[in-house]
């Protein structure tokens, strides 16, 4: 069973591999709610940490304070547990959240990055997972993608930079779209304990995409 963490988004969340989940909006991050989520859903599900195979968090990009303190969180507990930890790309999560709600199986995400910047990234569907088909990278909001192609657009630079959905023939943009949640982490860190990817603790880090951290 996979314990997931999601912090990167405007909620923070939990999620089990047996299907149960939780979730709080929150603007404030703290060590505290995050764990209050993990213990009420541990309970819920009858077993402790020790009893888990792994924790999976949400690595980025995403916003600099929940990353740094899901992660944290994250290896907090998998040092206490003994158990490894797997990485999830935040733009992943998001993409796998928006096949769930609507089966698109082409995506692509811009998730708002301030400063006029979007972090951009495309997933086909695979028949198990969403799949990126291209390097996580930031794109001006003055670029344009115009693709003949039909993709899915989803995150939250869509909705704050709406001239980004002209190079697409169909954008989904709704509240649900806008942040990644934990439940759709599960599949992904499946697939990722299976293919070995869960590694120590220490080793996990932000993926901030920028040098300079802006909050």
């Amino acid at each position: 069973m996979i314990l997931c963490l999601e912090t990167s988004g405007r909620f923070s969340s939990v999620a089990l591999s047996n299907g149960s989940h939780y979730s709080a909006e929150t603007e404030n991050f703290q060590a505290e709610h995050i764990l209050s989520l993990i213990d009420t859903l541990l309970k819920e599900a009858g077993i402790t940490g020790e009893a888990l195979d792994a924790l999976a968090v949400s690595v980025g990009p995403g916003r600099f304070t929940g990353l740094r303190v899901g992660i944290a969180v994250a290896q907090g507990l998998a040092f206490a547990w003994h158990k490894k930890v797997l990485a999830i790309d935040s733009l992943a999560i998001l993409a796998q959240g928006v096949y769930r709600r609507y089966g698109a199986e082409k995506v692509r995400v811009a998730m708002d990055a301030r400063r006029e910047e979007v972090y951009r990234e495309s997933f086909l569907w695979d028949g198990k997972i969403m799949v990126s088909q291209q390097d996580l990278s930031i794109m001006s909001i003055k670029e344009r993608e115009i693709d003949s192609e039909e993709w899915v657009g989803a995150g939250s630079g869509f909705l704050e930079y709406p001239g980004l959905a002209k190079g697409f023939k169909t954008c989904y943009i709704s509240a649900p779209d806008r942040t990644p949640y934990a439940e759709d982490m599960i599949s992904l860190a499946i697939k990722a304990y299976q293919d070995r990817k869960a590694i120590e603790p220490a080793r996990i880090l932000p993926n901030y995409l920028r040098e300079e951290v802006v909050s």
